[in-house]
């Protein structure tokens, strides 16, 4: 994390007015007088947190409600780390003289006290960012007098957030009040700008702090159901279709490099498939999902998309958990995936005889959205599309396999 994104997110979080002067932004050790401080966790150059400094009840749940806790290592990490936010004398922490880097803004009003207006009651902001990629942008987190997180907000910081936040509005708009059973969404409080930046705020659901399933289950497939279902599913040819004409152009952008020389190849066999179109989350995983009194918890929804054919949530799921959750190679994870297409894609009705062509599509999907958005660049093991997409080919078998050159 540089400095310079931390500088920039410091006059987010101090002043809507585009351009406002630099002074009124510190970081580094200690802090000047400011209207507000931050404790930046664990430092400058590698940042993932913010937290409000010398408050140790919101502090602490800053950190308990970051995010659900995939492993009993991270839960171990989470919980020592409140602990540690939560201990002190007085409003200073035990976090505080851990963590020496600071973030401190002037500026009247501040962001936090725009959605305290907003809220009508008075919030404090945690604020936490991933790793280095196209996407991240700040995700705000507001916590009320009594140590609740009762909403979270989103902050564009380029071109690309602003395009993410503006479709996450839109999709939450659409399934407002719709009956996504058993599947419950965030409700949209706000949506505006601030600082020249798109701002989306939602409610907070009551998210269980216990890791998510793993894998697959009845409720996430029920759930995965209702969400493709939400507009009706039609029965189209994919060629023609105009989900085809829209990931052909996501394909051209790529120009000539082998995995999309591949990809052209792969959706020229799909021409003749009888598909059922819906819609799909776009980026379902375990970090976007908790389960709480038979109700399965969905957020995140910038990926959402209409029109794609039906059973791409549950490939998703697969690859994504494989990857990023038990560190499986993703040229391993991609064939795996492939070679279970039809089991994984039976539960939401797709037949068997067109699994494989849902399976192809959902690989030059997600594979030309990686690589359209620079994610080979970041040293991300899914970037690695040139690889893993020959292995994603070679598990369908069949004339799949002929297109890499197998069988």
């Amino acid at each position: 994390m540089s400095g310079e994104f931390l500088t920039e997110l410091g006059r987010l979080l101090g002043d809507d007015t585009v351009g406002a002067p630099a002074d009124r932004v510190f970081l580094g050790r200690g802090a000047h007088a400011a209207d507000e401080v931050y404790t930046v966790v664990p430092a400058i150059g590698k940042a993932r947190l913010l937290v409000p400094h010398g408050d140790r009840r919101a502090a602490g749940a800053a950190i308990r409600h970051t995010s659900a806790p995939r492993s009993a290592k991270d839960r171990l990490r989470q919980r020592v780390l409140a602990g540690v936010f939560s201990t002190g004398l007085g409003r200073r922490t035990l976090g505080d003289l851990f963590f020496r880097d600071r973030l401190a803004v002037r500026a009247e009003p501040s962001l936090a006290e725009h959605l305290s207006g907003l809220l009508g009651e008075q919030v404090r902001l945690s604020v936490r960012f991933g790793p280095p990629r196209a996407n991240r942008k700040p995700v705000l987190q507001l916590i009320d007098g009594r140590a609740r997180t009762i909403a979270y907000a989103k902050m564009a910081v380029n071109e690309l957030t602003t395009t993410l936040i503006d479709a996450e509005h839109r999709a939450l708009r659409l399934l407002a009040d719709r009956d996504l059973a058993p599947a419950r969404v965030p409700e949209v409080l706000h949506f505006g700008t601030w600082a020249g930046a798109a701002l989306l705020v939602v409610g907070a659901l009551p998210v269980s702090q216990d890791a998510p399933p793993d894998g697959l289950t009845p409720l996430s497939l029920a759930a995965m159901r209702s969400i493709a279902q939400v507009q009706g599913v039609t029965r189209a040819r994919y060629a023609g279709s105009t989900y085809a004409a829209r990931l052909a152009a996501q394909v051209d952008v790529l120009g000539e490099r082998p995995a999309a020389t591949l990809m052209r190849r792969a959706l020229a066999e799909c021409a003749g498939a009888e598909l059922g179109f819906g819609c799909w989350h776009g980026d379902w995983n375990g970090g976007n999902m908790s389960v709480r009194d038979g109700q399965l918890l969905l957020w995140d929804f910038e990926r959402f998309t209409p029109d794609v054919p039906v059973g791409y949530d549950p490939l998703h799921f697969e690859l994504h958990e494989a990857v990023a959750v038990r560190h499986t190679d993703p040229v391993v994870a991609a064939r795996a995936v492939a070679e279970r297409a039809v089991e994984l894609l039976a539960p939401l009705g797709v037949d068997a005889a067109v699994a494989n062509e849902v399976a192809a599509l959902y690989f030059v999907e997600i594979g030309s959205r990686y690589l359209g958005d620079g994610l080979d660049n970041l040293g991300r093991p899914m970037g690695r599309v040139d690889e893993w997409i020959n292995g994603a080919f070679a598990g369908l078998g069949g004339r799949w396999a002929s297109l890499v050159g197998e069988n």
